[in-house]
């Protein structure tokens, strides 16, 4: 208490100090340069309805600038008030003292004359006080900035996390949606068993298990495997469906350009067409789907086919291609774009992705 005591003792005797000073500046460039004197009075008066004005217009700073937000509507208001109030103030006190100092003639313009000095010496006030209030808070408001700046930083990064999590966890769901690892080993035994007996139908056992385990491949740090894979399987799930209606399905498939080593999340493209062979009837035409590749990884994929009737079958959730879209927006934001047309004639889906986005770059 003693140290705070001492130390606000020094602070009131150097501001003392510092107005002592610079009065007695004012005073003596007004005698000795313009020959003008003032009475005591009078200068008792105007410094301390400027002194008090300079801290009153300080204390308003700290309160409504000085925090992580500025309230401007409040700090506006106080300076219009203040102005206001010491002008008033001032006249008032100049007003009667002219009275019975000021012949009749020249009162109206000598008070105007003072009134107009008024205003000035508020607004110089009010300049110094928020002039020498920025210097001293300058050190804290470049503080509060650098703090602002981290807390952003660290929101975004929990942000990328999060939405790191979610994905992987999305990821995780879908393939359990699909390809339930229990089944591999009762898959090998019916396979080895209908060799036997049917190789043609065997292969239906090996085509659902090798897409399958396609889906439990290990994938890149980005979660993205070689498009080739990706491809290969899709060529699979057309003919494991061919098989599965006797052929009496079909579906139109032309791949132009080369897959190369491009990669991409995957099920992406095994998603989209089997929702195909689920909601369409492709013992009709159209029915084709088209896949292909530029030089610089551009990916598009346009499928055609007419819908089932309804009735034949039951509607769908959607669950497998929204779960492409959120997979999408993570692995390629602003990178693909996914377009579908549909009437009870003709179901169309084209997506576009630039495959040679990297996601960890953004």
């Amino acid at each position: 208490m003693k140290f705070i005591a001492n130390t606000t003792f020094r602070v009131i005797v150097n501001h003392a100090i510092c107005w002592i000073i610079y009065i007695f500046y004012e005073l003596c460039f007004s005698v000795f340069v313009f020959e003008m004197a003032m009475p005591l009075s009078n200068v008792l008066f105007f410094y301390t309805c400027n002194i008090g004005l300079f801290y009153w217009h300080f204390y308003s700073l700290g309160r409504y600038v000085g925090g992580y937000s500025i309230r401007y509507f409040p700090i506006i208001g106080i300076v219009i008030i203040e102005i206001i109030i010491s002008v008033a103030i001032k006249i008032a006190r100049d007003y009667f003292y002219m009275l019975n100092t000021v012949p009749p003639m020249q009162f109206r313009q000598s008070l105007k004359i003072a009134a107009g000095l008024d205003f000035n010496r508020t607004i110089q006030y009010l300049y110094f006080s928020t002039v020498i209030w920025s210097a001293i808070n300058f050190g804290r408001f470049r503080r509060h900035t650098t703090e602002a700046m981290l807390r952003s930083a660290l929101a975004e990064k929990a942000k990328i996390d999060l939405d790191n999590q979610f994905a992987q966890a999305q990821n995780a769901f879908l393939k359990q949606q699909i390809n339930p690892h229990l089944l591999f080993n009762t898959l090998n035994t019916i396979y080895s068993s209908a060799y036997i007996h049917s190789p043609e139908d065997s292969k239906l056992v090996l085509l659902l298990s090798d897409i399958m385990r396609f889906s439990y491949e290990d994938a890149d740090p980005q979660g993205r495997v070689p498009l080739k894979n990706e491809i290969k399987q899709l060529k699979n799930l057309i003919e494991l469906n061919s098989y599965r209606f006797q052929k009496t399905v079909q579906l139109e498939l032309n791949i132009t350009g080369e897959p190369g080593e491009f990669p991409i999340i995957p099920l992406v493209l095994i998603t989209l067409t089997e929702n195909m062979f689920k909601h369409g009837d492709l013992r009709q035409t159209p029915r084709k789907l088209e896949i292909s590749i530029s030089p610089d990884g551009r990916l598009r994929y346009f499928s055609m086919n007419v819908p089932k009737p309804q009735g034949t079958h039951k509607k769908g959730t959607n669950i497998g291609l929204n779960n492409t879209k959120l997979r999408l927006d993570y692995a390629y934001p602003n990178n693909y774009d996914l377009h579908i047309t549909e009437t009870d004639e003709l179901f169309s889906l084209e997506l576009n992705i630039n495959l040679a986005y990297e996601r960890d770059h953004h």
